[in-house]
């Protein structure tokens, strides 16, 4: 801070102003009466001189005695005051006068001070001549200027001198008065405040100032405004890079720890490892135990991550059930830093599956971990955190509770489902989904129905199987979106083929529904929209559903399928014998077909140990009323050992392969038995 913006500085500037108008104000005061004193005593000396030799000189000029009149005009001249004396007469005539022989010449500053007296510079007083009636002598008398002023000068130079010395006297106590007592206390409290933003807490905590008075109280104000502020910042801060329920790093400061480690990385051949990781299965126990379970569950997996951990890692909550664990770039070479860390992800594994007590409830829970190395060729915190992420997901796909580097192989095939993602956000609008229709026969091979086949028709991969897309449709949510399109358009299709011409054995079409759709609490409202827009009136429209999603939601399958029976709507199960689905469960079902998977047919070109499954899903369907489809029947075998079975209705490759609506509806209106010869 520069001299003149101090507090002190700028006191004593005005401290010395104050003092100097002050000072002047009272010196010429003073000035002014000893002025009135100067004048009164001047004026005493001249008429005491004066009327002391007046008699003398009266009778020396009655006594026309001229040598007395000169001797008292010398002496007279002998008073100071004076610088010459005249005697006249009564006629007027001079009969005395005396000179001083070596006059002092008056300076400006003695006209000025002969001028502020208000003195006469010549003086005359009449002399009375008792002789002389009418006319009266006459003594002139002209002041010494120089001596007159000399005394009125050196008053004023003495009071002006002690006036600025004490003036400045006055100013430098005042000013080391005020430093000391307010200057200096604002300093050591501006510094004070100076240190509080700085991590200096020692000397941030000793208070500059403790007096009782106002600058006490602005420091206890500081102070506490201070710790507010503090506290606040010290919560920001906790907010903004910790989790607040398990206390541990937040997505913000893993990134920028990570992005330290790259920085490091760059200067230095060291190696780090990211593990990213989920506790499996925790949304079940979450919603099957409650919240509060689910974050003391959370809560104890991140204290045993601590456990476990080296110095230096950073564990951090990415959200929900997610976490990443930063191993810091301490290692030489990958090789050193992948046994490392697989050691760590192993004994992560392990903790994790010990059981935890939560309450009344013992849970057992495993976890799955995706790990990777950096740095790679131009890392960034966001490739990394992506290629564990990837390696997380192909864990999960491999069965859960274990861990897995990322290769090469996961980032392809993430790239691969994240392109079908974003293509499939666009198929519908661009007319890219087309329908295909599989033919369902009977034995002697006519076409009683068909099933319904979406197909992709990528504009750069050309035709994609439903094998590649659908998983990723049901993943990223845009599964409801393709079914309705396919409900819509396959009832369209239904009902133009029904106006131009269909035969009367064709009397079914089954399309599939994923269990996620038909669990959604509008489901039943777009099946009724599609039928009051395409009415069908001659072809039964059947819906596809798979023994997993009567498992997990029995209730409101059963309400939903009970719903949509009423509105003419039929029920399959479609792959059926591949789940676990109880009997007492299909007994309860409005089903009206049991389609067995192609995994019970393809084994049967013979007798084979999966002729029994048959058999048994034959006499059940038998005893609930149910019709029977075969699935995959693609050699005569199959269909011959089918047809001894008692079933009467098929579907594969033996019969036709899927094909095109325009081509289906070509083959429909030809009426031709699909038996290969």
């Amino acid at each position: 801070m520069k001299l003149g913006q101090r507090i002190a500085f700028r006191q004593a500037k005005i401290i010395l102003f104050t003092s100097f108008l002050i000072g002047g104000i009272s010196a010429l005061l003073q000035f002014y009466s000893d002025l009135i004193h100067v004048r009164e005593n001047l004026h005493d000396s001249i008429e005491r001189s004066v009327s002391l030799y007046t008699p003398n000189l009266q009778r020396s000029i009655y006594n026309l005695d001229v040598v007395q009149v000169q001797n008292i005009s010398e002496l007279i001249l002998a008073d100071p005051l004076f610088a010459s004396v005249q005697v006249f007469d009564d006629f007027g005539d001079q009969i005395g006068s005396t000179l001083q022989l070596a006059p002092v010449q008056s300076n400006w500053l003695t006209n000025i001070s002969f001028h502020l007296l208000g003195l006469p510079l010549e003086m005359a007083r009449t002399i009375v001549i008792p002789s002389s009636r009418e006319r009266d002598a006459k003594l002139v008398l002209k002041m010494d200027k120089h001596y007159v002023a000399s005394g009125l000068t050196s008053r004023a130079i003495t009071l002006a001198l002690t006036g600025l010395i004490s003036t400045l006297l006055l100013s430098c106590i005042l000013f080391i008065v005020f430093y000391f007592a307010l200057s200096r206390p604002i300093q050591e409290i501006a510094k004070w405040v100076a240190h509080l933003d700085q991590d200096n807490k020692q000397q941030a905590a000793i208070s500059p100032y403790t007096k009782a008075d106002e600058l006490g109280e602005l420091v206890q104000s500081v102070e506490q405004i201070w710790h507010k502020k503090d506290l606040a910042n010290r919560q920001i801060k906790t907010l903004a890079y910790y989790d607040t329920l398990t206390d541990l790093a937040n997505r913000r400061m893993f990134i920028e720890r990570l992005e330290e480690q790259l920085e490091l990385t760059s200067q230095h051949p060291l190696v780090g490892a990211v593990m990213y990781l989920d506790i499996d299965r925790f949304k079940t126990i979450n919603d099957s135990l409650g919240h509060h379970v689910g974050d003391q569950l959370l809560i104890t997996f991140a204290q045993r991550l601590k456990g476990c951990l080296p110095d230096g890692a950073v564990t951090a909550r990415f959200g929900g059930d997610e976490f990443v664990i930063l191993l810091p770039a301490h290692y030489k070479n990958e090789q050193t830093a992948a046994t490392c860390v697989q050691n760590i992800a192993r004994q992560v594994n392990q903790l994790v599956s010990a059981p935890v007590q939560i309450g009344r409830h013992l849970i057992h829970c495993t976890t799955s971990i995706g790990l990777t190395i950096f740095p790679q060729s131009k890392d960034t915190s966001s490739q990394i955190l992506r290629r564990a992420d990837t390696a997380l997901y192909r864990t999960k796909a491999e069965g859960r509770n274990g861990f897995r580097f990322f290769d090469v192989s996961m980032q392809r095939l993430a790239q691969s489902r994240w392109q079908l993602e974003e293509g499939l956000h666009q198929a519908i609008h661009r007319g890219e989904l087309e329908l295909w229709f599989q033919p369902q026969v009977t034995k002697e091979g006519v076409m009683s129905g068909a099933e319904v086949l979406l197909r992709w028709r990528h504009p750069t991969r050309g035709l994609i199987s439903p094998l590649e897309f659908i998983s990723v449709a049901e993943e990223s949510g845009q599964i409801a979106a393709i079914e309705e399109w396919v409900l819509d358009e396959t009832m369209r299709l239904i009902k133009h083929w029904d106006s131009m011409g269909l035969p009367e054995t064709f009397r079914h079409v089954s399309i599939n529904i994923s269990p996620s759709h038909f669990m959604q609490s509008g489901f039943v409202s777009q099946v009724e929209g599609a039928l009051e827009r395409h009415t069908v009136a001659n072809v039964n429209i059947e819906l596809e559903i798979t023994e997993n999603l009567l498992i997990e939601n029995f209730e409101q399958a059963i309400k939903t399928m009970k719903a949509l029976q009423a509105k003419g709507i039929a029920f399959s199960i479609d792959d059926f014998g591949t789940g676990y689905s109880s009997l007492r469960y299909l007994s309860q079902l409005p089903l009206n077909v049991l389609k067995i998977d192609r995994s019970f047919v393809a084994p049967i070109d013979h007798e084979s140990d999966e002729t029994p499954i048959i058999d048994v899903i034959m006499l059940m369907a038998k005893k609930l009323g149910l019709e029977v489809i075969a699935e995959g029947v693609e050699t005569q075998a199959q269909r011959t050992l089918l047809t001894e079975r008692g079933c009467r209705l098929y579907q594969g490759y033996f019969f036709s392969k899927p094909l095109h609506h325009e081509e289906f509806y070509t083959l429909l209106k030809q009426e031709r038995v699909l038996l290969p010869t």
